[in-house]
């Protein structure tokens, strides 16, 4: 049995190499997970984008199996701070893996969560 694993090169320029720019890429809500992995009872998304960039921004969370756990708009006060917290809890994340998503009309950023 073969296997071959394709791999493409990322240049210094963020580019896929001649004909390719990372300027290509398609914009989407940026975000960070902090902590990742999760330890303690919540987790933050940290917003790397404004309301006036993505203002219908939407967190939808999912399990590996890709059923939705959880999902809720960004409202203007996590806009305002640039944070939302989560809390495990509230979420009903179990220990796991997990996908954080940003979603806001046909952008969409997604990032993996690990729930320990």
């Amino acid at each position: 049995m073969f296997a071959f694993l394709l791999v493409s090169p990322i240049l210094a320029d963020g580019s896929n190499g001649p004909g390719t720019s990372a300027a290509t890429a398609l914009p989407g809500p940026n975000f960070t997970l902090n902590p990742n992995p999760v330890t303690g009872s919540y987790f933050n998304i940290n917003l790397e984008f404004k309301e006036t960039e993505f203002p219908e921004a939407k967190v939808t969370i999912t399990s590996v199996l890709g059923q939705v756990v959880y999902t809720a708009p960004v409202r203007k006060t996590e806009f305002a701070t640039g944070s939302v917290r989560i809390e495990l809890a509230d979420a009903r994340l179990s220990k796991g893996m997990y996908f954080v998503q940003i979603s806001s009309g046909e952008s969409t950023k997604t990032q993996k969560l690990a729930v320990r």
